[in-house]
């Protein structure tokens, strides 16, 4: 299964938003700081559980962290 795409500029504002370092949330979705920052820089894209757990972590819904589906935009 592919990881899907996810919007890693609101991953980062909602890190920050919610007063958390890189290491913090790291912590808190159970992963480490470098495969949260290479996330949050778009080099890796999370699995779907640790999407979940960082979805948990900052109190959101998985769905939100995800990008649109362009073959449903353009469907439109």
């Amino acid at each position: 299964m592919v990881a899907p795409p996810i919007d890693t500029s609101k991953l980062r504002r909602l890190r920050i938003t919610s007063r958390r370092t890189v290491t913090q949330l790291a912590a808190d979705a159970g992963c480490t700081k470098g495969a949260l920052s290479a996330i949050e820089h778009g080099r890796r894209r999370p699995s779907p559980a640790l999407l979940g757990r960082l979805a948990d972590a900052l109190g959101i819904d998985p769905g939100e962290l995800l990008l649109p589906d362009d073959s449903t935009a353009q469907a439109s």
